[in-house]
Parts: structure tokens; C-alpha cells; sequence
């Protein structure tokens, strides 16, 4: 195993969006619920998110250095990084159900979905507390099923809508909807040649080595072969409204991934590699640097920030948007160090050198974002207008909710804390990997 600041430096910048986002859209008072809904959803799984990626390079290295310790902190670590990844892995779903699209049409089935969706969280976390992590019993995959089948459901609908019918709303929900699958499922894609060529870097991947058994790395799999499949039939969709001239962003992404995913089987083909390899200095471990690590650490902040700015899930009115650009030019700088680590961790380069790259990556961010923020916030934003009103039922919530709902998740966030720390005080992992390589599954 080898770490990078990579992956600390994206998860400050996933954690800044989220936080920051949440401010604006708090203020945004002229959110439908589902918007409202949607977004204080997508900024808890940019928070949660980011706070598990920060312990990835110590988990990395301390498990690299030292193994499996009794009493390691790599318990605590652990911990975090896998109950961040259950609360972000439910909270998609719970996004999936309500934004571009509400699938929920009654307070009834609201009410029902969202219970579903707390009773999965808890039973997840008990799972983990009694030492059934990482085993069939979590249902492993199953959320990569259920969102990509909503989402791709959405998108092909109002891609593929006939041009009568065809309007600024239909585009926008295609566009939201693709974005969302690009940010859930674009890591993945960057496989697609070696699941068809049946190459080992796709069918013998080691999600945590002694502590996964084979069954969840196979459902793993197949849930990754349904994402390619997926993201093959948005390939074709796009190709062809290009060919009619109906390109969007969507088109730029799809083409860009499977590329290089049909470039990096040429890298990776004779390889084995994890997702932990990023910022060694082999030529397949900088690919997956370039290729997955660029996309969890950068691209997937970046489509979060444009969806909430491009769909007007902001508050940029007068007063705001200078707050709004401030919080732009701030994370611009992050991702720009973020970059930076990126060429450093491929070519290694001196500190003098390294401040003056900096600088004027920087101020070509700040250029572009004088340029593009306007334009952005300004665009036609709408999903509704021109659109079937049963696409959009009305439901009404009690204006305390999204504030409870704030409260809830982080008073979750604090619990997942304090789990992993009894799991470090109290042994419990070391004594399950103990168990695992004896065979006691």
C-alpha cells in the first residue's frame, strides 16, 4: 500500500463545499421541497464524505508500515473511513428518490421511503458494531443497483424526449440526472475495457484484503459491471444526440472517461492493482493517480458544486453572490492544491518551483471564475416550467425539518466518531482480522 496528500487535500475540498454549500442553501428561501430536500442531502454527503477520505493516507500508511496492530490506531481509522462511506453510500439513495426528479409522490410514501432509509443506516451500524462488516449480511453493491436504475430510468426519459416535447426543464433534468451518475459512477468507468476484456485489474480487486471475503468482492463486481453497463448505454445515447447536434456537458464526461478507460487497459491490462496504490511511481499506479484518485478527490466536488450552482440550489441573489464568490474562489484554491499535489506526485518537483506553480494556477482559477460565475448562476435553471405537472407534485413539509435534519445528521456524524473510537479502545477489529485469517466467517 502507498498514500498521497492527494486524497487529504480532496477530502478538505469535499468537506468545504459541503459546508459552505449548506450556508447558501439555507439561505435560499425559494427552494420547492424537493430541491430544499435534494440539496441539504447532497451537501451532508460531500461533509460526510470528505471527513472518511481524510483518514484514507493514514489508514494507508500506518497498515503499510505496521500491519495488522494490536491496539493500532488503524482501528479508528478504519472505522471512520467504513461508517462515512455507509452514511454516503444511504444518503445517495435517499438523493436518488428526490432530485432531478421526485419519485416520491405523496407525504405517505415520503414518510415511508425516508424510514427506510434510517432503519438501513442503523442496521448497517449494527452490523459493523458486531463484527459482520464487510460481509454479504450489508447487502454489499445493492445501492450502486438501486440509484444507478433511477437515475439512468430519468435520464434516458428526458434525453431521449421527442423534440415537440423537448424544452429548457427536460434538458435540465437529463443534464442533473447525468451529472449525478457521472459523480456516482465515474470511477468505475475508467474499467469498462478490462470487465469486456476480462482483464485481473477489473475480476480480482481486494476491496480491504483480510478483512473482505470473496463473496462481497464478487457482489463488488457486479454491481461495478451494472455501472459500466450503464454508463456503455449513456455512451451510445450521447454519441448520437452529438451526431443530431444535441452535445451537453454530459456528452464532454462520457467521452472522456471511456477513453481513457480504453487507454488505461493498455497501462493495466498486466496488473493487479487497488484502489490504495494512487502516488506510487509505477506507471499503473500513476494511472490510477490520473484516472479514479482525480475523480474521487477533484472532479466529484467540482459536479457537486456546478449542480448547485448551475440548478439554483443557491441563494445568489444581490447580497449573497459576493459571499457566493468568495466561497467559489476559496475552493478554487483548494482544488488547485489539490492539482498541484496531483504533478508532484508524479513528477517531483522543487518548493520554489512549486509556490510559483501555484500562484499562477491560482490566478488563472480566479480569472476563469470572474468569467464563468454569472454565467453559470444566470443560466436558464428551471426543471419545471414546460413540464407535466405530475412530474412535480406539491407535498407539504414543516419548516423546522430541514433544520432537524441538519441536526440529525450531524448529531450521526458525532456518533460514528465515537464508534470507531470504542472500536480502537476496545480491540475490536484486530481480534475480527483475527478471526477473518483463521477462517472464523
Amino acid at each position: 500500500m502507498a498514500g498521497t496528500d492527494l486524497r487529504v487535500i480532496g477530502a478538505i475540498l469535499m468537506v468545504g463545499v459541503g459546508v459552505m454549500s449548506l450556508y447558501f442553501i439555507r439561505k435560499n428561501s425559494n427552494l420547492s421541497w424537493d430541491q430544499r430536500l435534494g440539496a441539504h442531502i447532497l451537501c451532508w454527503l460531500f461533509i460526510a464524505k470528505g471527513i472518511g477520505n481524510m483518514f484514507v493516507d493514514s489508514l494507508v500508511k500506518d497498515l503499510t508500515a505496521n500491519g495488522y496492530t494490536s491496539g493500532g490506531i488503524w482501528q479508528f481509522e478504519f472505522s471512520i473511513l467504513w461508517l462515512m462511506d455507509i452514511l454516503f453510500g444511504i444518503g445517495m439513495l435517499a438523493l436518488c428518490l428526490v432530485f432531478p426528479l421526485p419519485i416520491l409522490r405523496t407525504k405517505k410514501q415520503l414518510k415511508i421511503a425516508f424510514s427506510i432509509v434510517i432503519g438501513w443506516i442503523i442496521y448497517t451500524v449494527i452490523l459493523f458494531v458486531l463484527g459482520f462488516q464487510l460481509t454479504i449480511l450489508e447487502l454489499p453493491g445493492i445501492l450502486y443497483f438501486i440509484c444507478g436504475t433511477v437515475w439512468v430510468t430519468i435520464y434516458v426519459k428526458f434525453r431521449l424526449i421527442p423534440k415537440e416535447k423537448r424544452n429548457q426543464s427536460t434538458n435540465n433534468i437529463a443534464l442533473a440526472a447525468g451529472l449525478l451518475l457521472v459523480f456516482h459512477f465515474g470511477h468505475i468507468w475508467f474499467s469498462w475495457t478490462g470487465l469486456i476484456l476480462r482483464a485481473d485489474y477489473f475480476y480480482f480487486q481486494d476491496l480491504m484484503e483480510e478483512m473482505s471475503h470473496r463473496s462481497v468482492e464478487y457482489m463488488w463486481q457486479a454491481s461495478y459491471a451494472f455501472a459500466i453497463g450503464v454508463g456503455m448505454a449513456m455512451f451510445a445515447i450521447e454519441v448520437k444526440e452529438m451526431f443530431n447536434g444535441n452535445k451537453n456537458q454530459i456528452t464532454y464526461f462520457i467521452i472522456s472517461y471511456f477513453t481513457l478507460g480504453f487507454i488505461g487497459y493498455t497501462i493495466l491490462s498486466s496488473t493487479s492493482i487497488d484502489w490504495w496504490d494512487a502516488g506510487d511511481t509505477s506507471l499503473a499506479q500513476i494511472w490510477v493517480t490520473l484516472t479514479s484518485s482525480m475523480h474521487f478527490t477533484v472532479v466529484r466536488p467540482l459536479i457537486g458544486m456546478y449542480i448547485l450552482l448551475r440548478f439554483g440550489l443557491f441563494d445568489t441573489s444581490e447580497e449573497m453572490k459576493p459571499r457566493a464568490k468568495m466561497m467559489v474562489i476559496i475552493l478554487i484554491v483548494i482544488a488547485t492544491s489539490a492539482l498541484l499535489e496531483l504533478v508532484q506526485a508524479i513528477i517531483p518537483i522543487n518548493e520554489m518551483f512549486s509556490a510559483a506553480l501555484l500562484g499562477i494556477i491560482v490566478a488563472f482559477g480566479i480569472g476563469w471564475e470572474e468569467r464563468s460565475f454569472d454565467n453559470l448562476v444566470n443560466s436558464p435553471s428551471s426543471m419545471k416550467e414546460g413540464v407535466e405537472e405530475r412530474w412535480y407534485p406539491e407535498i407539504e413539509l414543516p419548516k423546522n425539518l430541514f433544520k432537524n435534519i441538519d441536526t440529525a445528521v450531524f448529531i450521526t456524524i458525532i456518533t460514528f466518531l465515537l464508534i470507531g473510537f470504542l472500536q480502537w479502545r476496545t480491540n475490536a477489529l484486530y481480534e475480527l482480522v483475527l478471526r477473518r485469517i483463521e477462517g472464523g466467517w
